[in-house]
């Protein structure tokens, strides 16, 4: 046996120490290549001076640009148009053993679930004015509405809005004032005293007075002894 023949493992290998050495320098290895695959990916190919610029560069842009959209010439604040809010649901509730919800608004569309008896849906309005469907959304708690179809006959309004009639409601009538059983009294002209200019007036037993006629006349009656 030579003197070196003890350091040797058995079946001629190499040394465990080299092996683990060989693993982990492949395991960290491997990790520098998948980051700097990544920071390629990220980087569109380019260094890390270059990157970082590009980065400032489209920050500065997109700040000047959100400046431009919301200051308004004379130094005013404009508002940017808003989301157009989601319509309000209407509770409608099944009417139906098992009300199948389709696809579409047409008894063609596909089933895409079904609800029991008494589940109360979110109906959003009918599918089109004269329709027969109603379109609902199936999951209202999201942000969005997620569209789905009803028939009329499978649902019911849960707080039904009254029909206006097409009856007019006649017109109040107009009653009389009440009018007195006894007619008003005409009053009778009272006589008046004034005596006319010629009034004489006679007395028993007086003897007659003389007639005095004016001057220019001879005429002269004298009273009867």
């Amino acid at each position: 046996m030579g003197y070196g023949s003890r350091y040797a493992r058995r079946g001629g290998g190499p040394p465990a120490w080299l092996i683990f050495l060989v693993a982990v320098a492949l395991v960290f290895g491997a990790y520098y290549l998948i980051r700097g695959a990544q920071d390629f990916v990220a980087t569109g190919g380019l260094g890390v001076d270059e990157a970082t610029a590009r980065a400032q560069i489209v920050a500065s842009a997109t700040a000047n640009r959100v400046t431009r959209m919301a200051t308004q010439q004379g130094g005013g604040i404009q508002l940017l148009p808003t989301g157009t809010p989601l319509p309000e649901c209407i509770d409608f509730r099944v009417v139906v053993p098992n009300a199948v919800v389709r696809s579409g608004p047409s008894s063609a569309g596909a089933i895409v679930t079904g609800y029991p008896e008494g589940t109360v849906v979110c109906v959003i309005s009918r599918a089109a004015p004269d329709s027969e469907w109603y379109l609902i959304d199936q999951n209202p708690r999201t942000r969005r509405i997620e569209e789905a179809f009803m028939h009329e006959e499978v649902i019911d309004a849960v707080n039904p809005t009254p029909t206006p009639s097409n009856t007019r409601t006649p017109m109040p009538s107009v009653t009389p004032a009440p009018t007195s059983e006894n007619p008003s009294a005409t009053p009778t002209p009272t006589p008046s005293n004034t005596l006319p200019p010629d009034f004489r007036p006679t007395i028993p037993g007086a003897p007659n007075l003389a007639t005095i006629t004016p001057e220019g006349t001879e005429t002269i009656s004298e009273a009867n002894g």
